[in-house]
């Protein structure tokens, strides 16, 4: 499948142009995904971004989650709803904060909500 993964919200907590925080579960999952052989491509607003935040949105998750990126879309695509069963179909899935009925928790410093990796993780699709 082609996992199109998103950036702030997801892999760290929102603190846009900063890095946020990591999303505690997020590595061990991506981890998985790609022991799979699981495609992940970074889906994020940062792409419309000339400021190094893209750049540095990757350099993050190739170096601390010690992942391969196959590729980084080119715009934002807006994830479809959080269904298994679209997924199948589409043999893609969104990992997104904005990906409605996808897992979520509250963050621990900001008030925004972030992608629930532990719930993720207990999924047995994934």
């Amino acid at each position: 499948m082609q996992i199109y993964l998103d950036f702030d919200g997801t892999v760290v907590e929102h603190e846009y142009p900063n890095i946020g925080k990591y999303n505690t579960g997020c590595f061990e999952v991506l981890r998985k995904l790609e022991k799979a052989q699981h495609t992940i491509i970074l889906n994020t607003y940062r792409v419309d971004c000339t400021d190094g935040t893209l750049q540095e949105a990757i350099k993050y998750i190739k170096t601390q989650a010690k992942i391969s990126l196959h590729d980084v879309e080119q715009r934002k695509i807006m994830p479809s709803p959080w269904d298994w069963e679209v997924f199948r179909l589409r043999d893609l899935i969104f990992i997104d904060d904005i990906c409605p009925g996808i897992p979520l928790k509250k963050s621990k410093n900001t008030r925004n909500k972030i992608v629930d990796w532990k719930a993720i993780n207990k999924l047995k699709t994934i």
